[in-house]
């Protein structure tokens, strides 16, 4: 009988050769976030051409290239990136059916699981087994660092508890957020979990009691906390609270934001992120678009329809490319988020990057109501400039009649802060908000407080869903 040894996390990186290639808080400011532009680009370039060597070696990336013609040595730099077919989670989830139970695009042998030091993370799953990815001790640490340097720009610091709102699972979120406030700036994480798993009667008491002075939440729950504040005569400007690190979603005017800050007297800071790749972006104090961490991601935008690439400061489909990630490897995994790229310069912190707009919608999620395509999230800016919502809606899209007359009814449902706000004059003011904002008449139903809660999954782990589709 062969005795096992066990494998010792820390012995599973060259931590010095890490935080040289990928510098964390502190490093970072001075190194890879001040590179010129031509200095950024050859670093870029010669990961990229890493990833690739580690992507043909898998099944799903060699197949995939050499029906389009590519074989091994065409991709010679960054610049022949587009040569490259994008993918999309669909693709991923054909991928996990075809080669179970990890799919042909990441390692999966009984060896590589033995000596790698792996954790099962996932993504989706509304429906079936949730996408599932593989993250090594490199990645884990890499996303760490991301968030870290997002956080440290918005002023975390060791001294500061950060309370993290979403629940450490399957899900990814929770535990980037982790890694980047313990291990790579020292700060104290509370763990409280998402409103499923701590209600948000006891969010708010722990951060009195404990002293919190940052958040790590959605902006939708955030606005949730708020309600559960008023609603319990909870003054919420009694916490300790210097920073709160979130994703705003939509909101070219600033409203959700200013209200957010308003109510809990302290800034609000957006960030971009996936569960492959991490936190590809935030803001800074600036608040002047977020920067993106350009060592570990590279970003393209492209047009929605044709694919083809788009000019600085349009907005289309994000496809990002790791240049950390070799298992599994992601190059040009269309996001179907809708951003666009700003122009490198230096910022008012020092950075010197690219930056990424706020997030505009889902370019899967669009629907074509009259020849005007229509996105669930662009309802979200009329929705929040309403003092009488209370910020929870979604779009409800289903077939009416049959045959030649056949059509979509498009209805926003969108809950009321009390049963004392008048309804019918709320949903005729909220169908001309929307008529303005999205260029064709919708109808709107209006909802009582959390009955909405079912649909959108408000207070859980997951992203907050915007469309109910029931064509199908």
């Amino acid at each position: 009988m062969t005795l096992e040894k066990p494998h010792y996390y820390w012995q599973s990186l060259d931590w010095a050769a890490l935080t040289k290639a990928y510098p964390p808080p502190g490093l970072f400011e001075t190194t890879t976030g001040r590179m010129s532009a031509d200095e950024m680009r050859a670093l870029q370039s010669a990961r990229f051409l890493e990833r690739v060597a580690d992507a043909w070696k898998l099944p799903f990336y060699r197949d995939r290239w050499r029906a389009v013609g590519l074989e091994p040595g065409d991709i010679r730099s960054i610049d022949d990136i587009e040569k490259i077919p994008v993918f999309t989670s669909d693709d991923l989830k054909t991928a996990i059916e075809s080669a179970p139970p990890f799919g042909s695009h990441q390692p999966g042998s009984p060896e590589y699981l033995s000596e790698a030091h792996v954790r099962i993370l996932t993504s989706g799953g509304t429906t079936g087994l949730p996408r599932v990815t593989l993250f090594d001790a490199h990645a884990l640490e890499v996303q760490g660092i991301q968030s870290a340097r997002a956080f440290w720009a918005q002023g975390l610091r060791p001294s500061d508890i950060i309370q993290i709102t979403y629940t450490n699972s399957l899900a990814n979120a929770a535990w980037c957020t982790l890694q980047g406030a313990f291990h790579w700036i020292g700060a104290i994480p509370m763990t409280t979990g998402s409103g499923n798993v701590t209600s948000s009667e006891r969010q708010l008491q722990y951060a009195k009691a404990w002293g919190t002075t940052a958040w790590f939440t959605r902006a939708e729950y955030l606005a949730r906390l708020t309600e559960v504040a008023r609603d319990t005569g909870f003054d919420l400007h009694q916490l300790k609270t210097r920073q709160i690190h979130s994703h705003i979603g939509p909101d070219a005017d600033g409203t959700r934001r200013k209200r957010l800050e308003e109510a809990w007297n302290a800034p609000v800071y957006d960030n971009y992120g996936t569960h492959e790749i991490g936190e590809i972006a935030f803001e800074c104090r600036e608040k002047a678009g977020m920067h993106i961490s350009e060592d570990t991601v590279y970003i393209e935008i492209t047009d929605i329809a044709s694919g083809k690439a788009l000019p600085l400061g349009e907005t289309g489909n994000l496809i990002a490319t790791s240049l950390y990630r070799s298992a599994p490897p992601i190059i040009r995994f269309n996001m179907r988020d809708l951003l666009a790229v700003y122009p490198r310069e230096e910022c008012g912190c020092g950075l010197c990057t690219h930056k990424l707009s706020n997030f505009r919608g889902r370019s899967d999620e669009m629907v074509k109501l009259r020849g005007t395509n229509v996105y669930p999230l662009a309802c979200m800016e009329a929705v929040s400039r309403d003092p009488r919502a209370n910020g929870e809606y979604i779009c409800v899209v289903s077939n009416e009649g049959e045959g030649l007359s056949l059509r979509e009814k498009f209805v926003v449902r969108v809950e009321r802060k009390s049963t004392d706000v008048d309804a019918e004059v709320f949903r005729a003011d909220m169908e001309a908000a929307l008529h303005r904002d999205l260029g064709v008449r919708v109808d709107v139903e209006i909802a009582d407080p959390g009955t909405l809660a079912i649909h959108t999954g408000l207070g859980a782990q997951n992203k907050t869903k915007r469309l109910l589709d029931l064509r199908k």
